[in-house]
């Protein structure tokens, strides 16, 4: 899965911990001794998981809402081009730089499940494209083709958030993986009933991938199969 944009190097954030302890307060409902607490919505733990494989979260159920439903709920403003990383790989991605996730402000990518056979062909009607810093090519769809592609159900989310995370507010927010792999630069906690991905990194910004469940294998077998991962000491 590709990002749109280059993100900024690390930077400790003391208050993050801080601020995800009142989001967890706030989302839990009224306090013990005080007034009730404002229930919090669409923050990126909230992942509800249905009978069919697919999930919902942010307020978009993968597999089932279209481009088009997911722009009109989340965002306004996006960017939006058929990218093809230096693997060759394409996909259609709307991005939005600055979405808000409850009080939780990142970036989000979302990612149309249109056939590899279609998007070739939307390819093929573009003359030219533009190179991104990270090398992969970003094309704009045709007028005709975009119609289509708004259309098309949501296959996968990406959320960076703005806040630094660690291992200890993932595991507080979003429980114990069932696998967590590692690298020198990057580890992975994988939650396959959720069908979350989240990549901690110690130098770049934190992602968290998100497709549905029944399909986990696209994002989990690739760090499986790669030797640069190793499972965690505790795992």
């Amino acid at each position: 899965m590709k990002i749109l944009a280059n993100f900024d190097r690390k930077r400790l954030l003391p208050s993050a911990a801080a601020l995800l302890l009142g989001l967890t307060l706030s989302a839990c409902g009224p306090a013990p001794d005080g007034p009730p607490q404002r229930i919090v919505k669409g923050l990126p733990w909230q992942i509800n998981s249905f009978e069919d494989g697919s999930s919902e979260v942010f307020g978009l159920r993968l597999g089932h809402t279209t481009l088009a439903e997911a722009l009109e709920i989340i965002a306004k403003d996006s960017e939006s081009a058929i990218v093809i990383d230096q693997q060759n790989h394409a996909s259609l991605e709307s991005y939005i730089s600055h979405y808000k996730a409850g009080p939780l402000q990142g970036r989000l990518i979302l990612v149309a499940d249109i056939p590899a056979s279609q998007l070739q062909q939307m390819i093929q009607n573009l003359e030219h494209g533009d190179y991104m810093a990270s090398g992969a090519r970003k094309l704009l769809p045709t007028d005709a083709d975009w119609e289509i592609a708004l259309q098309a159900p949501i296959a996968s989310i990406s959320f960076i958030p703005a806040i630094n995370l660690d291992e200890d507010i993932i595991v507080n927010r979003f429980g114990q993986a069932a696998t967590q792999l590692q690298s020198e630069e990057v580890d992975h906690f994988l939650y396959p009933d959720k069908g979350l991905d989240i990549a901690l990194s110690e130098d770049g910004k934190e992602v968290l991938q998100y497709i549905a469940p029944r399909q986990f294998h696209k994002l989990s077998q690739p760090l499986l199969n790669n030797p640069r991962y190793q499972l965690a000491d505790n795992k």
